[in-house]
């Protein structure tokens, strides 16, 4: 399962996306969120209490910004 998983992130790097599905190194003032399965951009905000979802993906360029696809596993960075 593991080589599955780094071939859809290699295809994602050919492919021109840069998932994060590793956690990356801290930043002050951001906490990183591991998306689990059926989440979606809205429930993630209001998890946080972000009144806008559409500022996750501000925050996280990766996202498809027409589409707003998160995948499970992937880590998106908030700011708090």
């Amino acid at each position: 399962m593991d080589n599955m998983e780094l071939n859809m992130e290699e295809m994602e790097e050919v492919s021109g996306g840069k998932r994060h599905f590793k956690p990356e190194k801290d930043r002050e003032g951001w906490t990183q969120y591991r998306v689990e399965q059926n989440d979606n951009l809205i429930k993630i905000a209001k998890k946080f209490g972000i009144p806008d979802y559409r500022k996750i993906q501000e925050w996280n360029p990766h996202i498809d910004k027409e589409k707003y696809m998160i995948r499970t596993g992937e880590y998106l960075w908030i700011k708090l």
